[in-house]
């Protein structure tokens, strides 16, 4: 009997091990709060839905519950939604000092929300110097030289690399625990496709697995097939008249083929036709080709929008919206965007806009006989 006692307490005690292994305590003060407050702490980004509350008591709030996962969260003041900060709530006890001053929230505590507050104040740091260089170079006027302006934009593409830098480099060192999970998945514009397919594809497998991995994977594996030096995929697409035209057929009536990606809806798509349609006619004669693949599920909106905005070059579409076939072939997320293939289908560059598009058409094709192409 004493045998099956001691092994009934040795279990409970596992048991309450357990229990007090997945414990979450947030304790927390700062500026900007008052007894009486309400915080929230919710991982629903979109409505601010909470899961759990505290009130302020003497300058003062605790949160405790369990978690038997790392989630990235936001605790905020219900009467202050300025006053807030986002933190991973993990087991362990985690440390807030929230403050009134934008972006002088801070966070630690346990070992995720230590790497989270590093890479905040990294960040923070490239940040507060980008935007004094930006200030400078805004009141930079006639009086200085090309060669100081020069100076101040070279400074601040260094910052631009040293942001991209060190994000990846925390990727790389965390690709395996959720740290680098986050990284990987909120970092969309930072680390370049073929980065995150390569450390997305080096992490454990249970985590590789959650249905939002599987799904970016897939997304960024055919972003990656057709980066620059891949060839576009072949497909065959109706144009306005209902006729089914072969892509391949009319990459290979020019030297380069520019492939829009745009809508009838899209205000910046719109926005930057006239220029396209300038741009067109001053090089549809030196070898230029354009195909709009349109984005519109509604056949009339489509052509309306062409016939309105002047785009005399072969438009082509399927009609289902976002879900486009070459667009989602070619992981188009946003428009307009572009891509430009030779002959032969290779792309040799993706998403040009404005002045670097028409710089790089001019070095591919030459100077137009309308004169310089411009653009925005």
């Amino acid at each position: 009997m004493k045998n099956i006692l001691c092994g009934a307490l040795t279990l409970l005690m596992l048991l309450f091990t357990a229990c007090q292994d997945n414990t979450y305590k947030i304790k927390g003060d700062g500026s900007g709060i008052e007894d009486g407050d309400t915080l929230y702490l919710t991982d629903d980004f979109e409505t601010g839905e909470p899961f759990a509350t505290a009130v302020v008591e003497d300058g003062k709030f605790r949160f405790e519950g369990y978690t038997d996962s790392t989630t990235f969260c936001l605790l905020y003041n219900a009467s202050r939604n300025d006053i807030n900060i986002s933190l991973f709530l993990e087991p362990g006890t985690i440390r807030v000092d929230l403050s009134d001053e934008p972006g002088m929230s801070r966070v630690t505590g346990t070992k995720t929300n230590k790497k989270w507050q590093v890479l905040n104040d990294t960040l923070m740091a490239i940040g507060t110097e980008y935007n004094t260089l930006a200030a400078t170079l805004f009141g930079m006027g006639s009086a200085s030289s090309a060669t100081e302006i020069q100076e101040v934009q070279k400074r601040i593409e260094d910052l631009n690399e040293r942001f991209k830098t060190y994000v990846v480099e925390c990727a790389e060192k965390n690709y395996k625990n959720e740290f680098g999970f986050f990284i990987i998945t909120y970092y969309e514009n930072v680390i370049e496709p073929e980065k995150r397919l390569e450390l997305i594809q080096k992490m454990p497998e249970k985590m590789r697995q959650r249905p939002v991995m599987v799904e970016l994977e897939e997304r960024l594996s055919r972003l990656t097939a057709t980066a620059v030096g891949g060839t576009m995929p072949q497909f065959r697409m109706n144009d306005m008249e209902g006729n089914e035209v072969d892509l391949t057929t009319e990459y290979a009536k020019h030297e380069l083929t520019l492939i829009d990606f745009w809508a009838s809806w899209c205000g910046p798509c719109r926005r930057d036709m006239p220029g396209v349609v300038e741009f067109y006619g001053a090089y549809k004669d030196k070898g230029l080709g354009i195909i709009g693949i349109s984005l519109d599920s509604d056949s009339l909106a489509w052509q309306g929008a062409v016939e309105q905005l002047g785009m005399q070059w072969l438009q082509l579409s399927d009609l289902q919206g976002w879900e486009n076939a070459i667009a989602e072939a070619c992981g188009i997320e946003s428009i307009p965007s572009t891509i430009i293939v030779d002959k032969k289908g290779v792309i040799v560059a993706r998403d040009l806009r404005g002045n670097k598009l028409y710089e790089f058409i001019e070095e591919k094709l030459g100077p137009s006989d309308a004169g310089e192409a411009k653009g925005e």
